[in-house]
């Protein structure tokens, strides 16, 4: 019970954290994008424990996948103009090349399809070709787009 207790109040301490950051941000865009960037972050973390830690949640693969495809059908224009404006990680760039962002985001889309179909299988070895697949993706948007 005392273990419980504790868990639950690490969780909200850290949620009240994470709200706390956001109530700061006043910027509707940043806010936006950072929830649906900690979505996806949420989904390929649970992605990781199954595939390469251990936790025995199979089924729950799918799930996270589509999670991810999901969270990019509702980023919309989560970028316009303004948005530099604020507690933001994005570069310059993102702004002033909108062509690149495109494709990257193009990309980063064809992974999690190839996500999505990967986990739809049995095969273990595809799934994480296409995880690794899809962490690539992320990163060389990362690389292009945002500040360390």
């Amino acid at each position: 019970m005392k273990k419980f207790v504790l868990a639950m109040a690490v969780a909200s301490v850290t949620t009240v954290s994470a709200f706390a950051a956001l109530a700061e941000e006043s910027n509707p865009a940043i806010v936006h994008r950072h929830g649906i960037y900690k979505i996806m972050a949420g989904h390929m973390t649970a992605m990781k424990s199954i595939l390469f830690l251990g936790f025995e949640a199979p089924a729950d693969l799918a799930f996270h996948a589509q999670g991810i495809l999901d969270a990019f059908g509702h980023m919309g224009n989560s970028y316009p103009p303004g948005s530099d404006k604020g507690e933001t990680k994005a570069k310059p760039e993102i702004w002033t090349q909108p062509d690149k962002l495109k494709q990257r985001a193009t990309e980063a889309v064809d992974a999690a399809k190839a996500l999505v179909a990967a986990t739809a299988g049995t095969d273990k070895k595809a799934t994480i070709a296409a995880f690794k697949g899809m962490g690539e993706k992320c990163k060389a948007c990362h690389d292009d787009f945002r500040k360390e």
